[in-house]
Parts: C-alpha cells; structure tokens; sequence
C-alpha cells in the first residue's frame, strides 16, 4: 500500500475574498501562493507551523447543481457538530482562542473528551463549515 501524506482540503464558496479574511483573521492562515485560473478565483492558505497542509478556497461554479446537504447542514447548532463533519485543529491558548470568537459573536458549543484534559470547542465558518 502507498504511503500517503496529507496535501489540502479544498472548500467551495460563492466569496472567496470573505472565507479566506475568515480563515487569516480568526485561526491565523496566511496566503500561500496560488495558480491564477480563467473564469474563477481561488485563494490557497496555510498555517504558519504546518507548512505541509493547505487549504484551497475555491469559488463556487453557479452553473453546477446546487451543493448537498454539506458538512454545515443549514440549521444545524454547534452542540452537533462532534458527531458530524468538521476540520480539527490544536491550538496553544485555547482560553484565548475562545475568547477571540466570543468576541466576533460566533455561536459556538464547548465540551471536553471523556478524559477531561482535551477541550473543545465547535463553530462554523460563514459558509457553515464546521470545526
């Protein structure tokens, strides 16, 4: 069996400008450097101490059919989202880190991991990405 190594995740959205301010603003990404392709826009992002991993915001194509009930599921509160899809990140100062979304009015849920130690917290992006 090959080995593999984590590349990217690709997420569509219908403004790239606003989900990439969201990712460099809230969980510190920066631009990395990104193809320029006829008819749609991308941005490419990555984490300061994970420069192997990337995120690919891709615009959305209006023509294709509309997007499946997705990882967000419209409606859905955060208190879900530890049974559902989401992305997973460790972060040093998670109080901080959790006060930085109060602050921006993020509607988000709390809990820890049956051993107590590992807190965690989930939200969703302003395309309903969840995390």
């Amino acid at each position: 069996m090959a080995t593999l190594q984590f590349n990217h995740i690709a997420r569509e959205t219908s403004d790239v400008a606003r989900l990439a301010a969201f990712y460099e603003a809230v969980l510190g990404f920066e631009r990395i450097p990104s193809p320029t392709f006829s008819g749609f826009q991308v941005a490419w992002l990555r984490l300061p101490r994970s420069p192997d991993f990337a995120l690919h915001l891709i615009e959305r194509d209006p023509a294709a059919a509309p997007a499946a009930v997705g990882p967000g599921a419209e409606g859905a509160p955060p208190l879900q989202l530890p049974r559902r899809h989401h992305l997973a990140f460790s972060v040093a100062d998670y109080d901080g880190f959790v006060t930085g979304l109060k602050a921006r009015g993020t509607e988000m849920f709390e809990t820890a991991q049956p051993d107590g130690r590992t807190r965690q917290v989930f939200f969703f992006d302003p395309d309903g990405n969840a995390f």
